[in-house]
């Protein structure tokens, strides 16, 4: 380095590790020894000794490419979405100092970006854009990856980064807080054009904090949305989603406050310290009480006096999205607000409502008498981080009961990630579910991958055919359960993950528990909470549900007009459907792509649906195999054990052979039918063919392929 300013950062930053007064940050300013130059302090001491940086290195900069970068902006789409209007007022008001705007994820990378004026390229050089990531391991200090690494607000001004590229930078960062703490976000204003001295950034600053709590505050609000909230704070206008400083608070149909943005939590801890607090203990009024006061005078301020304190406060209150009106709307409507507090539980006033006009549970037509207390019941397990497990036969609709559950989460702004364990080769799930890094295997992306778990980190991880994960990765799966922790493949450190667990199966694990094919103890830990969902034979919404597939897969094939024949309709309702939903979907698109008038009748589906299917499922599971013919050869398959030994020794899988044998035979070795009839997924059924040695009588058994056999 020829600069002179350059070496002396770089001898004060080295310095640092000696403690010297001259060397540490803000010596030569008059907030020396201030918070903020303690945290800068801080920092440069993990850059120097955790992430072995050097301060006159060149920079590595991890930028992402665009798809990668439209990815991670996908999982937390709402969270932008509820930023971008303070970030927009931010940038009206510092954009003419010449400053821009950075919106990063809580891995420091740009995801949103705000620059105005003729400084674009210099802002550019200085690696100031979308995509970069500013983690403090790679960058040392800066505003983005200090906020990250203190969760606090930071200015770094100058002279306090850590890497000499960075010092013509001044940087005011916040970070953003979800309900539980976790840090979400950080949003930071830096220019290239401030003056020297430090004082000069406290008004951007200040703006920057009171942007970060409105963020936090209107994603708190909308992941509330499903609940009572109450906005309140000092002040007769207080309530009215304008302040940084508002209270925000929840609670269900017995007052019981079930969460709280920060400022509230602070409040609450000094009112009702290591218990759930009520609304009664916060404010001398029933929540009965104010709910009448705000039927009266609906979105109007209410006063309220706080427990203990006396302090007058003003706040608003908001019905759960279902009663008032418009999905995501405030406010009330002048209806049963009452009526519903006092009378039904919050969980089954949430299922009421999904049942009738969710967009996620409708798709489900819960009109049926068994499926609808399941909704009820898994609506008020699903933010108790437990794991559920939802059971049935194949085709029953686990996913899409699942994906709803995730969207009536509290996780719902955050990823849902799905992966069939019995659709993907034993080499592959491995990498697929806990991801890799570079070089871990051959063949290996350069980049290594984030594997399932990784990308469902704050959402919802679904495991579908649970029960045909190879045994070797149960244990690996029960220590991300136990331990909230992942290790990729290749990788030395594992990676924390917090995240909710829904799988599903339509085997018995209990009998693959007792057969040594499934881990008992992930049994018990995926267990939490079961749900067994019928099947379609069983529904009693079986009209409701085929009219509002119908309509889905018309306006799919761009016929929305289709209806269906009576006696269409006759022969629908009365098939046994051992595919159940996801057969009954794929016979009506069948029916509406081949269908030539604008009524489907019986000759419009597929003729097995009527002849082959339904009369082989009472036939394969009920009836004794029939003889082979000559046009049938019998297959091959593993030797039964001499009869002398078969009461000592009984066959454990003879009966699963004889019933996969029988219902191959009568599909015609037509594999793909046959698991339908099984009622088990294609890539399942191989994996059992292949454990019980089943041959097709086509080919030859493994001995006589490798001429081992006999002549």
């Amino acid at each position: 380095m020829t600069d002179p300013e350059s070496r002396q950062h770089v001898e004060r930053v080295l310095g640092s590790l000696e403690r010297r007064p001259d060397a540490l940050p803000g010596a030569a300013d008059a907030q020396a020894g201030s918070a903020g130059d303690r945290f800068i302090a801080e920092s440069w001491q993990r850059s120097l000794q955790r992430h072995r940086l050097d301060p006159a290195g060149a920079s590595y900069r991890r930028v992402l490419g665009a798809a990668e970068l439209r990815e991670t902006a996908e999982r937390v789409g709402a969270l932008l979405d509820l930023a971008r209007p303070h970030v927009d007022e931010l940038d009206r008001h510092v954009a003419p100092a010449n400053y821009c705007i950075l919106f990063a994820d809580a891995a420091g990378v740009t995801l949103d970006f705000r620059q105005r004026g003729d400084a674009d390229a210099r802002f550019k050089r200085a690696g100031v854009r979308p995509g970069v990531c500013w983690a403090e391991e790679s960058e040392g200090t800066n505003g983005v990856g200090t906020a990250i690494a203190t969760r606090e607000a930071v200015l770094v001004h100058k002279t306090d980064h850590f890497r000499v590229d960075n010092i013509p930078l001044s940087c005011s960062a916040a970070p953003v807080f979800g309900l539980d703490d976790e840090l979400l976000a950080v949003l930071d204003a830096s220019t290239l054009f401030s003056p020297y001295q430090r004082e000069s950034q406290q008004l951007v600053f200040n703006l920057v904090k009171e942007k970060a709590l409105l963020i936090e505050n209107a994603y708190a609000e909308y992941r509330l949305r499903d609940h009572w909230r109450l906005s309140f704070g000092p002040g007769s206008t207080a309530g009215g989603r304008g302040a940084a400083s508002e209270l925000l608070v929840a609670f269900d149909d017995q007052g019981r406050i079930v969460a709280a943005n920060r400022p509230a939590r602070r409040l609450l801890e000094r009112l009702a310290p290591a218990r759930q607090a009520t609304l009664a203990e916060l404010f001398d009024t029933r929540p009965e009480q104010l709910v009448a006061q705000a039927h009266a005078a609906p979105g109007l301020a209410l006063p309220l006096r706080v427990s203990g304190t006396g302090e007058l406060m003003h706040g608003v209150l908001r019905a759960p999205r279902q009663m008032a009106g418009a999905p995501g709307a405030g406010g009330h409507q002048s209806g049963n607000l009452s009526g519903n507090l006092s009378g039904q539980p919050a969980a089954r006033a949430s299922a009421a409502a999904a049942t009738n006009g969710s967009r996620s549970f409708a798709q489900l037509a819960t009109g049926d008498a068994a499926l609808r207390p399941l909704v009820e019941r898994a609506l008020r397990v699903v933010n108790r981080d437990m794991p559920i497990m939802l059971l049935g036969e194949t085709g029953t609709g686990k996913e899409a009961f699942a994906q709803a559950l995730h969207a009536a989460s509290l996780r719902a702004a955050r990823p849902f990630v799905a992966l069939n364990c019995a659709a993907i080769p034993d080499t592959l799930i491995e990498s697929e579910l806990f991801g890799y890094r570079d070089g871990a295997f051959t063949g290996a992306r350069a980049r290594g991958a984030r594997g399932k778990v990784l990308q469902a980190d704050g959402g919802t991880l679904f495991l579908d055919e649970i029960g045909d994960m190879p045994l070797a990765l149960q244990s690996r799966l029960l220590r991300v359960l136990a331990e909230g922790e992942v290790t990729p493949l290749g990788a030395e450190e594992p990676v924390a993950v917090k995240l909710n667990v829904v799988c599903a199966t339509h085997q018995d694990l209990p009998a693959l528990v007792a057969q040594g094919r499934f881990r008992e103890d992930l049994y018990y830990r995926l267990a939490g909470a079961c749900f067994r969902l019928p099947p379609l034979r069983e529904r009693t919404d079986r009209a409701e549900l085929i009219r509002l597939l119908l309509r889905q897969e018309a306006q799919a094939a761009n016929r929305p007009g289709l209806l269906l024949g009576d006696l269409a309709m006759q022969r629908l309702m009365s098939h046994r459907w051992p595919g159940n939903i996801r057969q009954l979907r794929l016979a009506l698109r069948y029916a509406c792509a081949v269908a030539d008038g604008g009524v489907l009748l019986p000759g419009d589906f597929a003729d097995d649906l009527w002849a082959g299917v339904q009369a082989g499922v009472q036939a394969g599971m009920q009836a004794a195999t029939p003889a082979a013919t000559p046009e049938e050869p019998a297959p091959v398959a593993t030797p039964p054990s001499p009869v002398a030994h078969a009461d000592l020794h009984p066959d454990p899988d003879a009966a699963e052979r004889q019933r996969i044998v029988q219902a191959l035979r009568r599909q015609r070795w037509q594999v793909g039918a046959a698991a339908v009839l099984l009622g088990l997924s294609r890539a399942t059924l191989y994996r059992r063919i292949k454990a019980l040695g089943i041959v097709a009588p086509h080919r030859l058994p493994p001995e006589d392929e490798d001429g081992a056999g006999p002549a």
